[in-house]
C-alpha cells in the first residue's frame, strides 16, 4: 500500500473494526432493481470477494463534498464486510460493504470549532449478480458541510464487477450518485470510479501473454548490448510485487518524440509462482514520482500481464490501455493491447554503468496508426542499492593509483579499523562547502567481487551478519571497493559561464551557475583496513549537452575511518570530495568536507549497553521521586500547619518538570529509539520502547503526586485568615519578584554564550528551543532556590519540607551529573546526543565544570534549607537583619 496513505488507512481499519454494521433504510428496489435485481437472502457464506485498494483505484467528481479534483492521490477503498449471503437466485449474492474515499489533501472541514481530517465513508447494502457482473448498493454517510453543518449523504452505488477475470475484463468501473435533489443541501455531484481488484490466483486467468508476444516488431529479436544476469523466475514476485519500480526512458533511443513521457513505473498487483506470471500496473509519466506519491491515475496508466522467459532471462509484458473512461457504467473497458515490454537484469556493473535493470518498450501498431511509437529503451536509475546476481568491473584503478599515491602511514600497534566487509562501512554524513551544510549517505556496492547488501545488514544484527572475506591465503589489508554517494546540496556545484569548446564538450556550455537538487557520485578505489584510509575516483553524471561522455570522472573522494578497538572521543568518519580539474574549468567545484553521522559497529554495541543502563537509571530515579513526594504528602498531612510555608513557585517548577515530557505527542514519545533504525539493534529496539513506556507511566504518577502537593500548598494559603493569608501571598509575590529576574537574566546570558560558541556540527542541530531546554534543566537542578528565598521572607523555623523530600530530590537531580562525570565527556558525541536516554546533553548542562558546579550548588542549597528549618530563615544574615523569630506551635483544639 502507498506509504503516504497509512494514517488514513489506519483510521479506516479502526472504523471497520469498531463501527457496527449499518443496514440501509433506503429502498433498494426503487433505485437498483433495473441494474441488479433484488433477491431473498438465504444462508451466510464465508468467502473472499475482490476489493479495491487505494493503490489500484481512482475517482473523480463530488467536488462539493470532497474538494477540487487533483490529478493524483484520489483513491477509494471498497471492502465487503463479513455479512455476505447467498440468495434464492443462484447467481446473486447479498453484500454489505464500506466505500471509503481517500485523498492526500482530504477536505479539511470545521466542526465544534476544531479542524481535523477524516475520510468519507459510505455504509452500503445491496446485491451482486455474478452472471451479469453488476453490483448495486444503497446507503449513506455522515459528513459535514464547509460551514460545519452535519450532512447525511444518501447514495446509490453501481459497479461493473466481474468474478472470474482476465486482462480484458479486469477493470472495475462505476458511479456513486446522490439520492438528493440538485437543490438539496445533502446533494453531491456524481462520483465516477474505476480500479483493478486483487483476486485469488484461481480467479485470474493470464490468457493473453506469452513469450512469443515479446519477440519484437516483425518477429525480430533484439541484440542486448550488455550481458544478462541469469535469474530464477521465483525471484520475480519479491522483486516487483507491492513495489513501485521506476525507470528512466532513454532520450537517445531511436524514435523518441516529445509526446513520449520520460519515465516509466511498474507495480505488480498480483503474482503467480506456479505459472511464473504477474499482473502489472504500468505508468508513463512526464516526471519522476517518489514512491510515496504514487497512486493509480487512469489517464497515464496501462494494465498488463507479464511472464518469465527463462530462455532469454527476461520478463515479457503485454500492456493495454483503459478506454472510454468517461463512461464508467457503459463502454469503459480494457483494450488496445498494443504495447509490449521486456525487462532484464544487468550482469556486470561499473562506475559509469551503475543501473541494475534495463528494458525496452514498443508498440505493435504500424507506422502512421494512432498511438504508434517506435522502440524506446529504459533503465533503472543510477545508485539503486539492488543486486540481481550482478558483478562489478573496476575500470578506474589505474587512475586511482595516480591520484591516490601510496604513502607509508604510521600504523599503531594493536589498532583496529573496520574490515571493509561489515556494517561499519555504511554511514550517513554531513557535507559542507564552507558556506552551507547538507546531508547524505555513503554505501559500499561491491567489496572486491562481492556484493555489499546494505539492506540485509540494517535489517539484521550486525554481530550475526558478516560478509565472508577472502580466504586467508589471498587476504591483504588493501582491497578494491566501490561506493554510491548521494547527498542533497542547498548550494550549487560551481559551473561558470564558458563559451569555449573542448574535445569532451564540443558545444558551448551555457550559464549553469546555480542548480539545486540531489548529487549522486559513483566511486571506486582502494581501502586499507590497517590504517582506515579509503581513496577513490568518483564519477558524477553530467547532461550530455555539457559533456559528450555524460560523466565527470575527475573527482577524488577520501574517507578516513576511526579506530573501533577503543573509544577515543571521535565517532566521526572524516573525508572530502574534491574536483581534480583546474579551477578555471567549467566543471570545477569547490572542495567539500564530509563528516559522518553514524556509529561504527563496536560503538553501536557499546551504546546499546549504555542505553539499557541509562533507561534503568532513569526508571529508578523517577521511582525514587514518587517515593519522596509521597513522604512529603504524609509530612503535610501530619503537620498541616507547615503547608502554608511551602513555596508555591518551587512546587510549580517541580510540577512543570514532570508535565512537559508528558505533553509530547505519541511520535515524540519514541523519538530517541526511532533514530536507532540506522544501527543494528537486533531485538533490543522493542525492549527500549517498552522500557520508555514504563518510564512514561512512572512519570505520570510522579506528576499526579506533585500536582497534589502544589494544590495543597496553594489551598493552604487561601484557607488562612485575612492577615496571615495576605502575609503568605505577600511573601510568595516577593519570592517571585526576586527569582524571576534572576531566571530571565541567566537565560539570556546562556543564550548569548551558546550562540557564539556553537561549533560546526552543533550549530546545525541546536536551536533556541534546545538551549532553553538545557536552561530549564538547570532551573530544575536548583529547585530549592525559591524555597530558600521564601524562608528568608518568612523568617520562621517551621519545618515546611520533609528532610527526605528535599535531600532525596536533590540526590535525584544531581545523580545524572555524577553519572556524567563517571561516563566522561570523551564518550559524548554531540551529533548522537539523541541516543542519551539519561543525562541527555540536550536537556541540561553537562561538562566536567558544570557537573561539579551543579552538584556543589545542589548540596549547598540542601544544607541551607536544613539550617533554615532549624535556626530560622535568616540564620546566615548578620544579626541586625535577623528580626524577631516566631516558632510554629501546634494549634490547640478546644474540643
Amino acid at each position: 500500500m502507498n506509504p503516504s496513505l497509512l494514517p488514513s488507512t489506519f483510521f479506516i481499519i479502526t472504523i471497520i473494526i469498531f463501527t457496527p454494521t449499518v443496514v440501509s433504510s433506503i429502498s433498494y428496489s426503487d433505485h437498483c432493481n433495473s441494474f441488479s435485481p433484488e433477491a431473498i437472502p438465504t444462508t451466510s457464506v464465508f468467502t473472499r470477494y475482490p476489493f479495491l485498494e487505494p493503490v489500484t483505484s481512482h475517482y473523480t467528481g463530488g467536488q462539493n463534498i470532497l474538494g477540487p479534483n487533483s490529478p493524483s492521490q484520489r483513491s477509494i477503498l471498497f471492502t465487503p464486510t463479513k455479512n455476505l449471503f447467498r440468495t434464492e437466485s443462484l447467481e446473486t449474492y447479498k453484500i454489505q460493504a464500506r466505500l471509503t474515499f481517500i485523498q492526500s489533501n482530504i477536505y479539511r472541514f470545521q466542526s465544534n470549532n476544531s479542524r481535523f481530517y477524516r475520510p468519507l465513508v459510505f455504509y452500503l447494502d445491496g446485491f451482486w449478480s455474478v452472471s451479469t457482473n453488476k453490483l448495486c448498493m444503497v446507503g449513506s454517510a455522515n459528513w459535514v458541510s464547509k460551514t460545519g453543518k452535519p450532512l447525511e449523504l444518501n447514495a446509490v452505488l453501481k459497479l461493473n464487477f466481474a468474478r472470474f477475470i482476465n486482462l480484458n475484463n479486469s477493470l472495475v468501473s462505476g458511479i456513486l450518485e446522490s439520492l438528493g435533489s440538485v437543490d438539496d443541501r445533502d446533494y453531491f455531484e456524481p462520483i465516477s470510479m474505476m480500479g483493478f481488484p486483487r483476486v485469488a490466483p484461481f480467479k485470474y486467468n493470464y490468457s493473453l501473454v506469452s513469450n512469443e508476444e515479446c519477440d519484437g516488431p516483425n518477429g525480430n529479436n533484439f541484440t542486448q548490448e550488455v550481458s544478462v544476469a541469469s535469474m530464477k523466475s521465483l525471484d520475480l514476485c519479491s522483486i516487483f510485487t507491492n513495489k513501485f519500480k521506476s525507470y528512466k526512458l532513454d532520450n537517445n533511443s531511436m524514435g523518441l518524440s516529445p509526446s513520449v513521457p520520460a519515465f516509466l513505473s511498474l507495480y505488480s498487483i498480483q503474482c503467480s509462482l506456479h505459472e511464473k506470471k504477474l499482473r502489472f500496473l504500468l505508468e508513463l509519466q512526464d516526471r519522476r514520482y517518489s514512491p510515496y506519491d504514487q497512486s493509480f491515475n487512469p489517464n497515464i496508466t496501462l494494465i498488463g500481464d507479464g511472464t518469465w522467459n527463462g530462455t532469454k532471462n527476461e520478463v515479457c509484458i503485454l500492456a493495454c490501455y483503459i478506454l472510454n473512461q468517461s463512461d464508467p457504467l457503459g463502454s469503459a473497458r480494457v483494450g488496445d493491447c498494443s504495447v509490449r515490454l521486456t525487462v532484464w537484469f544487468v550482469e556486470t556493473r561499473s562506475i559509469t554503468n551503475t543501473h541494475t535493470t534495463e528494458g525496452q518498450i514498443w508498440s505493435t501498431k504500424k507506422p502512421g496508426d494512432d498511438g504508434y511509437f517506435e522502440l524506446v529503451k529504459f533503465q533503472s536509475f543510477d545508485h539503486s542499492f539492488e543486486n540481481y546476481g550482478s558483478k562489478y568491473e573496476f575500470t578506474k584503478l589505474e587512475k586511482v593509483r595516480q591520484v591516490c599515491p601510496s604513502r607509508r602511514y604510521f600504523k599503531r600497534e594493536g589498532a583496529s579499523y573496520p574490515s571493509g566487509y561489515n556494517w561499519d562501512m555504511t554511514f550517513d554524513m554531513f557535507v559542507n562547502n564552507g558556506k552551507a551544510n547538507s546531508t547524505g549517505s555513503a554505501v559500499p556496492i561491491f567489496v572486491g567481487n562481492q556484493f555489499y547488501n546494505s539492506y540485509e545488514i540494517v535489517g539484521s544484527s550486525s554481530s550475526q551478519w558478516q560478509a565472508a572475506p577472502p580466504s586467508a591465503a589471498t587476504y591483504t589489508s588493501s582491497m578494491n571497493i566501490s561506493y554510491e554517494i548521494i547527498f542533497t546540496m542547498p548550494f550549487s556545484w560551481r559551473l561558470e559561464t564558458s563559451m569555449k569548446s573542448s574535445s569532451e564538450s564540443p558545444i558551448p556550455i551555457p550559464l549553469l551557475r546555480y542548480t539545486n537538487g540531489s548529487v549522486a557520485i559513483s566511486a571506486e578505489g582502494v581501502y586499507d583496513s590497517e590504517t582506515g584510509r579509503l581513496c577513490m575516483v568518483g564519477c558524477r553524471k553530467i547532461p550530455s549537452f555539457i559533456i559528450k561522455s555524460g560523466f565527470d570522472c575527475e573527482i577524488q573522494v577520501r574517507f578516513r575511518f576511526p579506530r573501533i578497538d577503543r573509544n577515543n572521543g571521535s565517532f566521526l568518519i572524516r573525508g572530502s570530495i574534491e574536483s581534480l580539474r583546474d579551477i578555471t574549468d567549467p566543471l570545477y567545484f569547490d572542495r567539500l568536507k564530509v563528516v559522518s553521522l553514524t556509529y561504527t559497529e563496536t560503538q553501536a554495541k557499546e551504546s546499546l549497553w549504555r542505553m539499557d543502563l541509562e533507561i534503568i537509571m532513569d526508571l529508578i530515579s523517577r521511582t525514587l521521586s514518587c517515593f519522596f513526594i509521597v513522604l512529603q504528602l504524609f509530612h503535610v498531612k501530619k503537620n498541616p500547619e507547615t503547608t502554608s510555608l511551602i513555596s508555591v513557585l518551587m512546587m510549580v517548577i517541580l510540577t512543570i518538570g514532570y508535565m512537559v515530557p508528558l505533553m509530547l505527542n505519541f511520535e515524540a514519545m519514541f523519538s530517541n529509539t526511532r533514530y536507532l533504525q540506522n544501527i543494528p539493534l537486533g531485538g533490543s529496539g522493542g525492549l527500549l520502547e517498552v522500557n520508555e513506556v514504563i518510564v512514561r507511566i512512572v512519570t505520570m504518577v510522579a506528576f499526579v503526586l506533585q500536582f497534589r502537593l502544589l494544590q495543597l500548598a496553594w489551598n493552604s494559603k487561601l484557607r488562612n485568615d485575612d492577615n496571615i493569608g495576605k502575609s503568605n501571598w505577600r511573601h510568595e509575590i516577593r519570592t517571585l519578584i526576586v527569582c524571576l529576574p534572576i531566571y530571565v537574566i541567566g537565560g539570556l546570558i546562556m543564550l548569548v554564550a551558546n550562540w557564539k560558541n556553537n561549533d560546526y556540527i552543533t550549530s546545525s542541530q541546536r536551536s533556541i528551543w534546545g538551549d532553553l531546554r538545557s536552561y530549564a534543566g538547570l532551573t530544575l537542578d536548583g529547585f530549592l532556590f525559591p524555597q530558600i528565598v521564601i524562608n528568608i521572607f518568612q523568617i520562621s523555623k517551621g519545618k515546611a519540607l520533609s528532610g527526605l523530600f528535599y535531600t532525596g530530590n536533590t540526590f535525584v537531580r544531581l545523580l545524572p551529573h555524577v553519572y556524567d562525570l563517571y561516563r566522561g565527556q570523551k564518550n559524548i558525541s554531540r551529533q548522537f546526543d539523541r541516543f542519551y536516554l539519561y543525562a541527555n546533553p540536550r536537556a541540561d548542562f553537562y561538562s566536567p565544570s558544570w557537573d561539579v558546579f551543579i552538584a556543589c550548588g545542589g548540596v549547598v542549597f540542601a544544607v541551607i534549607v536544613f539550617f533554615q528549618q532549624r535556626f530560622g530563615g535568616r540564620f546566615m544574615l548578620p544579626k541586625r537583619f535577623q528580626e524577631a523569630e516566631y516558632e510554629m506551635v501546634p494549634v490547640v483544639n478546644n474540643e
